[in-house]
């Protein structure tokens, strides 16, 4: 390898996918604080009424799996990204961070939904 190389220029992000890395964090980020909460909460709010220095509830289990799996998963798309040595690994980070964001917002969004669908009318 040649001592006078000089490294690659890397291509910046444009707005649009600086904008949706950004919200992508975000909302990975706050889904997982609400869903450790949750797991937190859970078994003080079903009858399971165990020790408070661990969750009881497998469900309660099941809440701190998906909110590790958030944060790997935007832990993976972090290190895809910086390290990108080809612009279709760079595609694909972005895809993945695109395809987290749409999840994440049609999951709160359908939860709304299914919000104002049962308590409204009750």
């Amino acid at each position: 390898m040649p001592v006078n190389r000089t490294p690659r220029p890397s291509r910046r992000l444009s707005d649009g996918w600086a904008i949706t890395l950004s919200f992508d964090a975000l909302a990975t980020l706050f889904t997982a604080l609400v869903l450790c909460a949750t797991g937190a909460l859970l078994p003080g709010i079903t009858e399971d009424h165990g020790p408070a220095t661990e969750p009881t509830s497998p469900r309660a289990l099941a809440f701190f799996l998906s909110a590790l799996l958030l944060v790997s998963s935007l832990a993976g798309t972090a290190v895809l990204l910086s390290r990108a040595g080809t612009d279709r690994s760079r595609a694909l980070a972005l895809r993945l961070s695109g395809v987290r964001l749409a999840l994440l917002l049609v999951s709160a969004g359908s939860f709304v939904v299914y919000g104002i669908v049962t308590v409204e009318p009750a």
